[in-house]
């Protein structure tokens, strides 16, 4: 073999995917490929029948606005996604590069899983740890896919009675769904007709509306089994109807969750609603890193992952309240117990500090109550932290008297915060607008979250504020797509997963969400109703999603690795622990989150500029 061949070929072994093709393969691909060379500032003329990799130099690609999308280095790959290829690529510096035919590149190597995932997988950010069965593993399947068969059936609140009980028997269905006007106002199950109709002596012609229990909880129709297995669990409940844009589309009940699987997790919340004492909630809380290293091993989503894990921390803040209770009587007045950040957006991944705020009634009288509500909240902050939620050492806690404020004073906090988003302002904004009522008068709390939205929406200053806030953080990810490692301290030379992965995302999304009036407060939840009600794109809310999911997968699994060695768990992961395909997508993803801050600096800048 020529000099020359054997520089490309051992460039090639070397270069994503091709590191797992053996020798006969790799002598193969050389007879396709062509060398090119061109100068600093050269555009290049891309042709759709090949494929690019650049051996030295960089290539940068432009948009239609002519602002730099990207740029290219060394072992960077293009030409190969239509997309971009229609994009302006002009060489950054003198290029080297290797030209590939794409229909024998493809028809040699598509077979290859490491090639297909590289250059085809949307979502080939870590993918290729799931298991072989996933497809039907009750974690990764979303509600309505679980439910294809469950076809729902709908009444008008007016039908008799007698006409339900003959469809439900007929059509061997144990629940219908009861409109009004064609929106959903109430559910009918079989236990009913037991009840209320049979017990209570109810005459049948009586229009359904008579038992149907109204106002059913629901479920999105993106929803996970696990998501809906512990909504039920919580709620004592056997059937969900299943919602897409306020439209029935499906109903998933408890039989169809247990011919899946069950897990293990609704057993702990069972537990810990079974609890007497802090003791028992202590030794509970103790078997979240065994959950979390039993999920990952099950290749559960990392979504899925988190909704559990958060789910059990407001399970343990509920029982707690109850305990609290029990202990100090009947509360004086109506209050609303609040938690906020990660446990708010059902994104905590192991125990955290605690965030949690009280709202109380404006009948509030501070020499009446005040002694009440301070001895609650001490006992269930101090149950917290020895459950593992420690203090938080920004003193966001219903202990402190500032958090614990009548409805009045919270809405003025938001007031103030919304017409001066100073940087204090800014960083209460960030935690308190992600907030979430889990236990008492959950109607003042919606109340409060609903004026505030509207306030948020309407003043582009404060808009502007946040979204010039939420680029603070920023993925590290230098010039050339080479990683920005922590400078200093125990975690020098690694990459902070949290910080410069996870927050920028969280951030975004919360701005955008505020701008379009979107209540949720999960994460993934804000980007796809944003994509549903055109807040984002279709691509760009999926892409965003997909980067966000892939750091918290690898985020995870770095965590369970430290749970098994026996290691406190933290978010800083050194690059030599990541494989080479990760890395790719690693870079891919951070670059999304890059470029969303970008795109949301400038779509909110112009409230700022002087």
């Amino acid at each position: 073999m020529e000099v020359e061949n054997l520089e490309v070929r051992e460039f090639l072994h070397k270069t994503l995917p091709l590191e797992a093709l053996d020798e006969t393969e790799l002598n193969q691909l050389i007879e396709t490929v062509d060398v090119g060379y061109r100068k600093r500032g050269y555009i290049l003329t891309l042709k759709s029948e090949f494929i690019y990799l650049i051996r030295k130099g960089a290539v940068q690609i432009e948009d239609d606005n002519e602002k730099l999308y990207t740029l290219l280095g060394e072992k960077d790959w293009f030409g190969y996604d239509a997309q971009l290829s229609i994009f302006q690529h002009s060489c950054h510096e003198d290029t080297l590069y290797y030209r590939l035919n794409k229909k024998a590149f493809f028809d040699q190597l598509g077979d290859h899983p490491e090639v297909n995932n590289y250059f085809f997988s949307r979502q080939g950010m870590g993918r290729e740890n799931l298991a072989s069965d996933s497809s039907s593993h009750l974690l990764n399947q979303s509600v309505l896919e679980m439910t294809r068969a469950n076809q729902p059936y709908l009444v008008e609140s007016s039908t008799p009675i007698k006409k339900v009980a003959e469809l439900m028997g007929d059509k061997q269905v144990t629940s219908v769904m009861v409109m009004k006007k064609n929106r959903l106002c109430g559910i009918v199950t079989d236990r009913a007709f037991c009840t209320k109709v049979v017990a209570d002596g109810m005459d049948s012609k009586a229009p359904i509306e008579k038992i149907m229990s109204p106002n059913p909880i629901t479920i999105g129709h993106y929803k996970s089994g696990v998501e809906a297995m512990l909504l039920m669990a919580s709620k004592r409940i056997r059937h969900l109807p299943i919602v897409n844009k306020d439209k029935v589309v499906g109903v998933i009940t408890a039989a169809d969750l247990l011919r899946k699987q069950s897990h293990n997790v609704v057993f702990l919340i069972n537990e810990i609603q079974c609890s007497t004492s802090v003791e028992q909630l202590i030794k509970i809380s103790a078997q979240l890193p065994m959950l979390l290293l039993r999920d990952v091993e099950a290749s559960m989503d990392e979504h899925d992952i988190a909704y559990s894990i958060s789910s059990i921390g407001r399970a343990i803040n509920q029982q707690l309240l109850k305990m609290a209770e029990a202990l100090l009587g009947e509360p004086p007045i109506q209050y609303a117990w609040v938690v906020a950040g990660s446990l708010a957006r059902s994104e905590q991944i192991l125990h955290s500090d605690q965030d949690n705020l009280l709202i109380l009634s404006d009948d509030y009288k501070a020499k009446e109550h005040d002694q009440y509500f301070k001895e609650l909240s001490q006992f269930v902050s101090d149950g917290l932290n020895a459950c593992g939620y420690v203090y938080c050492p920004g003193d966001v806690m219903a202990t402190n008297p500032k958090w614990r404020q009548p409805l009045s004073v919270w809405k003025n906090y938001f007031d103030d915060w919304i017409k001066s988003p100073n940087t204090k302002a800014l960083m209460h904004a960030s935690i308190f607008f992600d907030m979430k009522c889990i236990y008492g008068d959950s109607a003042m709390f919606e109340s409060l979250m609903s004026k505030v939205l509207k306030k948020a929406a309407k003043n582009s200053i404060f808009l502007s504020h946040m979204a010039s806030n939420a680029q603070h953080y920023q993925p590290p990810l230098g010039f050339f797509r080479h990683f920005i490692l922590e400078e200093h301290g125990p975690h020098e030379k690694a990459l902070n997963m949290k910080k410069r992965g996870v927050v920028p995302v969280i951030d975004c999304a919360r701005v955008y969400a505020l701008s379009n009036q979107i209540p949720a407060v999960n994460t993934i939840d804000r980007l796809r109703l944003l994509a549903d009600m055109g807040g984002l794109s279709e691509s760009g809310a999926q892409n965003f999603l997909d980067a966000y999911k892939f750091i918290n997968e690898l985020r995870i699994r770095h965590q369970a690795q430290q749970i098994k060695r026996e290691q406190k768990p933290d978010n800083y992961i050194l690059p030599s622990e990541i494989s080479s395909l990760d890395k790719k997508h690693l870079k891919d993803a951070f670059d999304v989150i890059l470029k969303m801050q970008n795109a949301m600096g400038s779509q909110y800048q112009t409230a700022i500029l002087p």
